[in-house]
């Protein structure tokens, strides 16, 4: 089988915790995993006292955070998540070259470049390709720093990554599983540039930008000749993606990789460079794509915020993915597709024109309908509307998550400590939950997100399993929630209120219910894990 870890910073497989945590946790678990809700709670109330006594103790609690269940990371790029490493090998298989100047790579190989088999690891052309392909050891300052990380997809571009989707998801879900997770979204394009290109030739310079308009528009690029045989292609490129991520991971073996206890879905992300006629194209493939796509659940929009078109189309994209999204709901029996938006990922120093850090968020989630918001940083500069005290009571009134990126937040835009506003979202009720955004690149993963919450935001064990428990309850995987009470984790729905939280054993008509929602089964599962977590001596 092959290894999918190299490069990675937890490839050693799983640590032993330190003896002394092991103790403290079995010496404090005095509840059995079977315990009704407020039997977890005062479980949970003795491991939360454990984590408290180790925080200050490096290494120690770090393979805590390592070994606790973390639910899902909502906020992933597949181009982004793969191991640095794995890109480089790759491309030295497919026999890629490297301009020694510049660092991008091409394939075919391109004028005054040198073939990346020629770099092995360890020799100072791989460190330089490594440091130019990554945020590994730069030391810029912050414009350098955002520049240089949005310049890593085109230096990488040439690689083959979509000729090696199974191999790209097996490294990601391995990485996942390794740090104890159970579900992830990755954003892609999945091929939506066909309906991008169908859509600039059935729009007119004179189209309004209005709900007639861009309804007749998109009967128009679903019925092109090209539109069918591009969903066609894309949704068997999944299938075969899936099938050999599974395969490469030795799911079927008696040795399976981590990976395999990791659920997958899927956003279509479109691409905020190009114009609001290609973003509505991509999107309108999206939603088709995920009428015959099972893992296909959401859309997104993806590359800088502050790009000018994105600026000069943000509204007009809002209005468009509201268009999309009612248009969608309106029709009995078509597949729900969720929204999650990047939105808010802005600073005064990025971004050229400083009204547009008072109303992204607000639109994604007025005019787009969107259910998650990705990064959110800029949320306490909003003034469109009520301003930002009512945009928080209205995100969290209507369970408005958001997708927060600690990393990459601090890296690229500066925001860590009291200048993030992850404590006010959770002062304010907003829901949020911890994710990656492009953990290969940051080399990182979501434990480093976890112990950037404790080391710099200052969060404690019941926050970290809050977190991890909303990632779930706000997954776009089908189905209803575990919970009774939308992010209250106090009480479960009726047909599993009499089982124990995350029996291994639950009743018939829990069973039943966890069989027909694919989003409560993944949140049982976790309650199994915390459980286990919290009173087993962790190995």
């Amino acid at each position: 089988m092959k290894e999918f870890c190299s490069g990675a910073p937890r490839c050693g497989g799983t640590p032993k915790v330190a003896a002394g945590l092991a103790a403290l946790l079995l010496s404090s678990a005095a509840c059995s995993p079977g315990d009704d809700v407020d039997g977890v709670e005062r479980r949970e109330s003795h491991v939360a006292d454990v984590f408290d006594s180790i925080r200050t103790q490096a290494g120690t609690f770090e393979d805590f955070l390592l070994l606790m269940p973390k639910g899902g990371d909502l906020h992933s790029h597949t181009s982004g998540a793969i191991v640095t490493e794995k890109l480089i090998q790759w491309g030295s298989e497919d026999g890629a070259c490297v301009n020694t100047t510049t660092f991008a790579a091409s394939n075919p190989c391109a004028a005054n470049t040198v073939p990346l088999s020629s770099a092995p690891p360890g020799s100072a052309l791989y460190n330089q390709v490594l440091g130019a392909w990554s945020m590994e050891g730069f030391g810029g300052p912050l414009l350098a720093a955002h520049q240089h990380f949005f310049d890593t997809f085109g230096k990488f571009g040439a690689i083959q990554i979509n000729d090696r989707n199974d191999d790209s998801y097996a490294n990601v879900m391995s990485a996942a599983g390794r740090n104890n997770q159970i579900y992830i979204e990755l954003l892609q394009g999945f091929g939506s540039g066909a309906g991008a290109a169908i859509a600039n030739t059935v729009f007119q310079p004179t189209d309004a930008w209005d709900q007639t308009t861009l309804l007749a528009r998109r009967q128009q690029i679903i019925a092109h000749p090209n539109f069918a045989p591009a969903i066609a292609a894309q949704a068997a490129s999944i299938a075969a993606t899936f099938s050999g991520a599974r395969q490469l991971l030795g799911c079927a073996t008696s040795s399976p990789d981590p990976g395999c206890n990791v659920e997958v879905r899927l956003q279509v992300a479109a691409n905020r460079t190009g114009t609001r006629v290609a973003v509505f194209g991509q999107w309108v493939f999206a939603y088709e794509l995920a009428q015959v796509v099972p893992e296909m659940v959401g859309v997104n929009l993806v590359s800088p915020e502050e790009h000018p078109n994105s600026l000069q189309f943000y509204n007009d994209e809002m209005f468009a993915l509201g268009v999309l999204g009612d248009a969608n709901r309106g029709v009995v029996g078509r597949n729900p597709v969720h929204v999650s938006l990047h939105a808010g990922e802005l600073i005064p120093s990025v971004v050229p024109d400083p009204s547009h850090l008072t109303f992204h968020i607000r639109r994604a989630v007025d005019v787009a309908k969107a259910e998650r918001i990705g990064h959110g940083v800029d949320v306490l500069g909003e003034t469109d509307g009520d301003g930002a005290a009512a945009l928080l009571r209205k995100m969290s009134d209507d369970h408005v998550m958001v997708e927060i990126c600690l990393t990459s937040n601090r890296v690229l835009l500066d925001a860590a400590g009291d200048d993030h506003p992850l404590a006010r979202y959770r002062q304010d009720k907003v829901p949020v939950a911890l994710a990656t955004d492009d953990q290969g690149i940051f080399r990182g993963d979501i434990t480093d997100e976890y112990v950037a919450a404790v080391v710099d935001q200052g969060l404690g064990y019941r926050e970290l399993k809050e977190m991890a428990r909303a990632s779930l309850e706000h997954a776009f995987a089908q189905g209803e929630s575990l919970w009774k009470e939308r992010d209250k984790f106090k009480r479960t729905v009726d047909a599993c209120h009499h089982d124990e939280l995350g029996s291994a054993t639950p009743s018939m008509g829990c069973s039943s219910f966890l069989a027909d929602n694919k989003r409560a089964a993944l949140q049982w599962k976790l309650e199994r894990q915390f459980a286990d977590f919290e009173v087993k001596t962790l190995r």
